[in-house]
């Protein structure tokens, strides 16, 4: 008698305990963005400062929601931003050749330095604007791809 009342507390507990261990395995809507980084001159060396935006107004305003800086070793990097909460956002990145920490641009404000964008978005007459370069990120993993030239 005594077993059949504890059967159902310790199936509850199994449950519990279960429901527990596999939480964090759950993803509940968070995202996870693999950025692979081409950079078109390698041999140029420094670092590249990609950061991520997660809307139109912070990457006007140059406000980047966080930033990673990666060293150029070849013709390939690669970081990662996790955690992410789905919807829209955009992401520069620039090879920082003499590691002063921001974008050296010309006397017309061209950039010195390697500059590329997400969807690989065009340069023509400055920074591209947010509706090219904006990645609706939703739940799992998304790898983007962007040259830097």
């Amino acid at each position: 008698m005594l077993f059949q009342q504890l059967l159902p507390f310790s199936a509850m507990r199994l449950a519990i305990a279960a429901c527990l261990l596999f939480l964090p395995l759950l993803s509940f809507g968070q995202c996870s963005l693999h950025v692979v980084l081409l950079p078109e001159k390698p041999a140029l060396g420094g670092t590249l400062r990609v950061s991520l935006f997660p809307s139109r107004k912070s990457y006007i305003s140059n406000e980047h929601l966080v930033e990673r800086t990666v060293p150029v070793h070849g013709s390939t990097a690669s970081c990662n931003f996790d955690s992410l909460n789905a919807g829209p956002y955009a992401i520069k990145v620039f090879q920082d050749m003499n590691g002063n920490g921001t974008l050296d641009k010309s006397w017309l404000g061209w950039p010195k330095e390697p500059v590329g964008y997400s969807n690989d978005a065009p340069i023509n007459m400055g920074e591209p604007p947010f509706k090219l370069v904006v990645l609706m990120l939703e739940p799992g993993k998304r790898t983007e791809r962007i040259r830097v030239r």
